[in-house]
């Protein structure tokens, strides 16, 4: 069966980290052949299935990083697949490959399938790969093509819960109802946000007045800019002002402008914000916490469009879209007078709620792992990702911060991780308790962890099997509830600064 990608052979460096047994093991290797799905690499021996990191100095100069996966044993060689790095990577592999290739086919041989081309075109006679390597849409063609060949050698990997999340985030990519790359935060599957995005898509074909409804954090000045984006305005001024963060008495004036001489220190006449918006869209967040006297005037300005300077004595036509946000309850201060009724039905003629994280399920994964491979280079040194307790506890964490919180745990624990995981010490979250014990009170879990240990002789890692966590995860336990473990049962290799 011939291969799906280029396999080159090659003579090239490469750094792996190991991780197994809770160590992490560094050493020197060389590949020997080399593909877009991995290789062939000489000095190098793990247990099959082990995953590493390795860091492959490429002849362009540039530093390709990957996780990769032990296959097997090859011609006195290990057989490693690849699991795709980020695109730059990607691409800097693909062009050194290429070159390879490019030589092979002009010694007569298809880089695919190794069989003599028996006539110069496009296409190998015996394989069927195309062989039109300089096409710049060469490679996306390629990976589309050979898409199904590489879920199939992954099917083992993935649950049934994966596969579903799969299908919807492809399906959503068909109905056009997910993020552009313009939205990069706007990531994730829960029905909630894929009603959002069909929302933005809508309110984005009008001209209408948004208000945007969501607890702090959920994304709405992303969600506003999404709109400006796809809209007609797209290519006018988009102005954010915060109008919780303007002092009340320059508030006006920072919206509406003001004359020269209007008060003390207006040296010089100024255009506010809304004449900056002008043929654009102005997002006004936090429009709860806007002055009455304000309320009134806003209330004017959308009834006419006139803007009118602080001091001027002549309005000025404004042509703008409005989108106001708020993580207050409008209604109930709509109730207690503290916001203009009028106002309010002004502004909410299209309203889209943000679902908080906490009600997203499985997105709080996903955009944990989306934001890992944005920020991941920026820690002291490159982290394989987020582990299995640590995956545990962004699912059990009730996120009051929303998305802006994930975001900067996420950002602290690549500085912060020891290891070449994440832990959930590194992001200061809690650790989940064990199924069947996160009900009940502290000190009954405390009682339940000890009798299992107890029923288990006090060797740690039978009692963590016992209650399906990771050994990790139980001396964290252990130490959180101050449990004293028998001498004699501790083994001596986990030595009691563990529990420091």
């Amino acid at each position: 069966m011939p291969r799906i990608d280029v396999r080159i052979k090659c003579d090239l460096v490469a750094k792996v980290v190991l991780l197994h047994n809770s160590e992490c093991i560094e050493k020197m290797a060389r590949f020997k052949e080399l593909s877009l799905s991995g290789g062939l690499l000489s000095g190098f021996d793990a247990p099959a299935k082990a995953q590493f990191s390795v860091s492959l100095n490429l002849p362009s100069q540039i530093r390709a990083e990957f996780v990769g996966e032990m296959v097997k044993q090859c011609q006195g060689c290990s057989l490693v697949r690849f699991f795709f790095p980020d695109k730059l990577a990607l691409h800097a592999l693909w062009d050194y490959l290429r070159i390879t290739a490019l030589d092979l086919i002009q010694q007569g041989y298809c880089p695919y399938c190794d069989q003599a081309l028996d006539a110069k075109g496009d296409f190998c006679s015996s394989c069927g790969q195309s062989l039109t390597f300089m096409h710049d849409d060469y490679l996306d063609k390629h990976l589309l093509a050979t898409f199904s060949e590489r879920i199939q050698v992954r099917l083992n990997k993935l649950d049934a819960d994966f596969v579903e999340r799969l299908i919807a985030l492809m399906d959503s990519e068909i109905l056009e109802l997910t993020q552009d790359p313009s939205e990069e935060e706007f990531v994730g599957t829960a029905p909630g946000i894929l009603q959002v995005f069909t929302m933005i898509r809508r309110a984005a074909a009008t001209d209408m007045n948004v208000l945007i409804l969501g607890e702090s954090g959920t994304g709405k000045e992303l969600t506003a800019r999404a709109i400006h984006e796809k809209s007609l305005r797209k290519d006018k001024p988009f102005i954010v002002v915060n109008c919780a963060a303007i002092p009340e008495g320059l508030l006006e004036a920072e919206l509406f402008g003001f004359e020269r001489g209007a008060f003390t220190g207006a040296y010089l006449t100024k255009k506010g914000r809304f004449e900056m918006a002008d043929g654009g869209s102005i997002f006004l967040d936090e429009i709860g916490d806007l002055p009455p006297a304000l309320q009134a005037k806003l209330l004017r300005f959308l009834e006419d469009h006139i803007i009118e300077r602080v001091g001027g004595k002549s309005g000025t036509i404004v042509d703008i879209r409005i989108i106001a946000a708020t993580n207050c309850d409008l209604e109930a201060m709509v109730a207690n007078s503290r916001f203009r009724t009028d106002l309010f039905f002004r502004l909410n003629s299209f309203t889209i709620k943000l679902p908080p994280l906490r009600d997203r399920g499985s997105d709080k994964v996903i955009l944990a792992k989306f934001f890992f491979g944005k920020f991941h280079k920026e820690g002291p040194r490159p982290s394989l990702g987020f582990s299995e307790d640590t995956l545990g506890a962004i699912r059990a964490y009730s996120w009051p911060g929303n998305v802006r919180e994930l975001v900067n745990k996420v950002r602290r624990g690549l500085v912060m991780a020891s290891k070449e995981f994440i832990e959930p010490a590194d992001m200061e979250l809690p650790l989940p308790a064990p199924a069947g014990i996160g009900e009940l009170q502290h000190n009954d879990q405390r009682q339940k962890i000890y009798e299992v240990l107890h029923q288990n002789r006090f060797i740690v890692a039978h009692a963590a099997k016992a209650l399906q966590i990771s050994r990790p995860t139980m001396y964290s336990l252990i130490k959180k509830f101050e449990i004293d473990l028998p001498v004699s049962k501790y083994q001596s290799r986990h030595s009691t600064s563990e529990l420091r």
